[in-house]
């Protein structure tokens, strides 16, 4: 583990919040419909990912391969990247169903997002992180005449917070619109929102260990106020014998992977993430009620996903 890797990991463990929860903030947000609760957005969904499993970051690595152990974050701007991760798996996969590979263009960026925090401190809350993307959207991993976004760089969304985000990145953000969030209320919602194509990302203040317990699953530890995305599921029962969603993580190669993991089922492992249990996953991830799945703006279609039991069909 690099040194900077271990002092991002220590200061989530010594209490750095990274997650900031306001639940006026996100009343607002769901009033101004920006977000929309899971039952209003997506009734048409319920009960279709029940007893499935959802592999969506293997559309990623077939894109973007190794992202998810890179830009490991330098401070605390999970909700930028856990934005940003939960984007871009559902962008990947709505690419890799149309089958329009030249549409990934490239990764997108984090800085415009933390930089709408609206203050000069480290963390954020999740819904400025979807407001800013609803109202403006999000910017590429390029050089723009108003800053070089082209490589990771935390200092420039740090000053932008100060500032606030420029007109001119809001004009261009705007060429990228999110379109919407919905929000899940329980596990079940998220393994339907996940099963039909919909990545997600949450601010909770939880915890795991650098190791799996021997089943593969994580084990918890000194909470993090943290943002991950959730990037699948599998609640087969077939390899593990509880329902586990993967959580992708922020801080590089941090971790061990799952001491159980079938390469031949789920591709290599996404550096970084770890599973963690249904009954877990419910209580803290959907319990914060600061959880968003990346939706697109015309509706909320199941969309048609790849062959997760043929490796060749995803990754080939």
């Amino acid at each position: 583990m690099s040194d900077n890797i271990s002092n991002i990991a220590a200061a989530y463990e010594n209490g750095l919040p990274g997650w900031q929860f306001n639940p006026d903030t996100m009343d607002e947000l769901m009033a101004d419909g920006k977000a929309i609760p899971f039952a209003d957005a997506a009734p048409h969904l319920a009960g279709v990912g029940k007893g499935k499993l959802a592999l969506l970051w293997q559309s990623r690595e077939k894109y973007d391969p190794g992202a998810f152990g890179q830009e490991c974050q330098t401070t605390g701007d999970c909700t930028s990247h856990g934005s940003r991760n939960a984007r871009e798996v559902t962008r990947c996969v709505e690419i890799h169903i149309t089958g329009e590979p030249e549409v990934f263009y490239r990764r997108s960026a984090t800085e415009p997002t933390y930089g709408a925090r609206g203050h000069s401190g480290q963390g954020m809350d999740p819904a400025k992180a979807a407001r800013f993307e609803v109202d403006y959207g999000f910017l590429f991993r390029q050089e723009y005449p108003f800053a070089d976004l082209s490589t990771y760089n935390a200092k420039v969304g740090i000053g932008w917070g100060r500032s606030g985000v420029p007109d001119a990145v809001k004009d261009e953000c705007a060429r990228h619109n999110v379109g919407k969030w919905v929000t899940p209320t329980s596990a079940d919602e998220v393994k339907d929102l996940l099963y039909s194509g919909y990545a997600l990302h949450s601010g909770q203040n939880f915890g795991v260990k650098t190791v799996s317990d021997d089943r593969g699953i994580a084990i918890p530890s000194k909470p993090w106020m943290h943002d991950m995305a959730t990037v699948g599921y599998d609640d087969t029962r077939e390899v593990y014998p509880v329902g586990v969603f993967l959580i992708c993580n922020s801080w590089g190669r941090w971790n061990h992977q799952p001491k159980v993991w079938p390469a031949d089922r789920y591709g290599p492992w996404p550096v970084g993430s770890f599973w963690v249990a249904e009954d877990v996953y419910e209580h803290y991830f959907v319990g914060s009620r600061s959880i968003f799945a990346y939706a697109d703006i015309k509706g909320v279609p199941q969309k048609r996903l790849p062959d997760y039991g043929n490796l060749q069909t995803i990754l080939g």
